[in-house]
């Protein structure tokens, strides 16, 4: 059986938009999402979609962290800890940024199977926030070895230390693969990397508020 890795999804979720794209709204959470969300659990749903051209495989994941949306955010603007969120992207470079750091050209390579070539995408990335504060990521792909890559990531503050992480995805490989598979993996790989996220973001946020270790100098006393 074929494996789509959790790097594939990464490639998808967290850098993605095909030029025949279509924009995706502000994410709609139904009650029963907001309570597994409230629960701690990570979210996701997975569909086809039979309307649009190559058929692809939709998705929407979500949880919540605890930390600020910005300590999030630092983590998804750095290239270089992608392999943080899923082990198996092998590289991420920033090929050019904006003046003003709207926006900005990326190139990822990551791995979908220990048999196969490894992938490559290239893409711009534009960073906008929304009414609630949000930081949200909206990309254009540029080129790359997939059909179609889709993705909006939403970060959004729920407190000073809470934030919601929402993503909505569209994933079509060029490869042959069945539809079935590619979901299966995509409902298995999302929620992997959601949790990755949150123990990094975690991790990180702790550090910030550790408490310096303070030296205090002694002086000798004098022996009598």
């Amino acid at each position: 059986m074929t494996r789509i890795s959790a790097s594939l999804l990464a490639a998808t979720s967290v850098l993605v938009c095909s030029s025949a794209s279509f924009a995706f709204e502000a994410p709609q959470l139904s009650a029963a999402e907001l309570a597994s969300l409230q629960n701690g659990d990570a979210i996701i749903s997975v569909w086809k979609d039979r309307e649009r051209e190559h058929k692809p495989t939709i998705s929407k994941g979500g949880i919540d962290i605890n930390v600020p949306a910005d300590t999030i955010y630092a983590i998804m603007l750095d290239c270089g800890r992608m392999s943080e969120v899923s082990s198996d992207i092998r590289a991420c470079d920033v090929l050019e940024t904006s003046q003003d750091g709207s926006w900005d050209i990326r190139k990822q390579k990551f791995a979908v199977s220990p048999v196969l070539p490894k992938f490559n995408a290239t893409f711009k990335t534009f960073y906008t926030r929304g009414s609630d504060d949000s930081r949200i990521m909206q990309i254009e792909k540029i080129s790359g070895d997939l059909k179609v890559q889709e993705g909006r990531w939403d970060i959004i503050p729920l407190s000073d230390h809470t934030s919601r992480v929402i993503y909505q995805t569209a994933l079509k490989p060029s490869l042959p693969i069945p539809a079935k598979i590619i979901r299966k993996q995509v409902a298995i790989g999302i929620p992997e990397i959601l949790r990755n996220l949150r123990d990094v973001a975690v991790s990180d946020f702790a550090a910030s508020q550790a408490a310096p270790v303070k030296t205090v100098s002694v002086p000798d006393k004098d022996i009598m």
